[in-house]
């Protein structure tokens, strides 16, 4: 393993890793949110895992196997950006042997930028299990459009005896960690006649936080409609529509 030397290479690293990401450079298999609210872009997702893991080659940390335990990877999944230098770097440990009933572990890491150099803030470590095959689901960032909350979309499904089913669940980036405001939202489903699938729509309406647009077919009926939620309590909470029973039954 390369030790990679020193905190004023990172330093430098960092700071040409924004200038990079302000240009729109982006790094194979790193998905870089849509929008951010703050002014300074994300930095580069791997070089964000240095800010962590000062021994990251390529920014991964392999994780041998151990005690029954398969072979894992820790990999960058995408940075966050929030508010007034606020980060958030998005991190799987993922199964590398491609097992089918695995999943991947995800933790955030709250991180601050102070002169292009990378600190961080905290770290919420293995926070929930995600996707399969081993892998993680399809992260993304949220911006709440009401309060002007960051956090995260987690997409995830499992496929069992001819049936497929997806959901997902949203974080909110709180100043105590991250915060699970909606688990597991059914959004897909694909049986037999059975064909339906969910789009989390980025924003919907000025007085809605957050919502789904299902669409396909269910047994030969066209399915076309959109679910809202609203923040209440702390939590998204179903304020308009209805999910379809078909992907609301699941399989």
């Amino acid at each position: 393993m390369v030790r990679l030397g020193g905190m004023q290479a990172l330093t430098g690293l960092i700071g040409l890793a924004l200038v990079l990401s302000a240009c729109g450079d982006q790094k194979p298999g790193v998905t870089e949110p849509s929008a951010a609210p703050s002014a300074i872009a994300p930095p580069n997702a791997k070089l964000a895992m240095l800010a962590v893991f000062p021994d990251a080659v390529n920014g991964e940390v392999a994780i041998p196997a151990s005690g029954g335990a398969l072979a894992r990877v820790e990999r960058p999944v995408t940075v966050i950006a929030g508010e007034a230098g606020r980060f958030y770097l998005v991190k799987a440990k993922e199964v590398t042997a491609g097992c089918h009933a695995c999943s991947a572990s995800v933790s955030v890491y709250y991180l601050r930028d102070t002169n292009g150099a990378l600190s961080l803030s905290a770290p919420y470590r293995d926070l929930y299990e995600s996707g399969g095959w081993g892998e993680a689901g399809e992260i993304t960032a949220l911006t709440l459009p009401r309060n002007g909350g960051v956090g995260m979309t987690d997409e995830s499904g499992f496929t069992a005896q001819g049936c497929t089913v997806t959901n997902v669940s949203v974080y909110r980036f709180d100043e105590s960690g991250p915060k699970d405001i909606l688990d597991r939202a059914p959004l897909g489903r694909s049986q037999d006649a059975i064909d339906i699938g969910g789009t989390v729509i980025r924003p919907y309406t000025p007085d809605t936080d957050f919502a789904i647009n299902y669409s396909g077919n269910a047994n030969s009926v066209p399915i076309d409609a959109t679910v809202m939620w609203t923040m209440e309590n702390g939590v998204l909470v179903q304020s308009s529509g209805m999910i379809p029973e078909a992907v609301a039954s699941g399989c």
